[in-house]
């Protein structure tokens, strides 16, 4: 009897340490249910990540990150509004260093294009007062006789002028200075005046 005693002692001790045990494991169970659904001082995040680290579990789990107080998505978002004025600050720097590359630029081209209009300009004179001088020319011949004209232009060496000088005369005139010079010397001038 006493060996029956001692066996159901024993057995009420084991079922005791299993209810004390299923106990435990419910209170546990409900606790971390609890903690999940509620996130309890941050310990569901932690706790259901932790889960989610067993293969066991990891069906049940999905890893979450942490769940932000107001005072860390604020600070977040000062930290993404000051990166996006940092960038646009950069980018606004650069596009000022390319103005200014291009102003320089263009300051150079604009100097050039002073340079090069003074010289047009410069041409231009010395073109005009050889154009006056042409027409005094052309003036002073068309006022002589052709023989007069043409003992002058004899003793000229550049045909070129005599040639500017032939063609800005009136058709008549030139004709006739022509007409007075030594023919061969007319020819050239008349070849070279219809290959202009």
């Amino acid at each position: 009897m006493a060996k029956a005693d001692k066996d159901k002692s024993g057995v009420k001790k084991a079922r005791k340490m299993w209810r004390v045990t299923a106990v435990l494991v419910v209170f546990v169970a409900i606790f971390l249910g609890f903690s999940i659904a509620f996130n309890l001082a941050g310990i569901g995040v932690k706790t259901n990540n932790f889960l989610a680290a067993f293969p066991i579990t990891r069906s049940f789990f999905r890893p979450v990150g942490d769940i932000k107080t107001p005072q860390q998505l604020e600070k977040e978002e000062h930290e993404k509004a000051v990166k996006l004025l940092q960038e646009e600050r950069s980018n606004l720097d650069q596009l000022a260093n390319n103005l200014a590359s291009w102003e320089l630029q263009l300051k150079a081209k604009e100097e050039e294009l002073m340079e090069k209009e003074l010289a047009i300009e410069e041409l231009q004179q010395r073109l005009d007062t050889r154009l006056q001088n042409v027409q005094d020319l052309v003036s002073y011949y068309e006022k002589m006789d052709a023989e007069q004209a043409v003992n002058i232009m004899d003793n000229i060496s550049d045909n070129q002028l005599l040639i500017v000088v032939l063609k800005n005369m009136k058709e008549q005139k030139c004709a006739e200075i022509l007409a007075a010079m030594d023919p061969r010397k007319a020819a050239r001038l008349i070849e070279t005046m219809s290959a202009q």
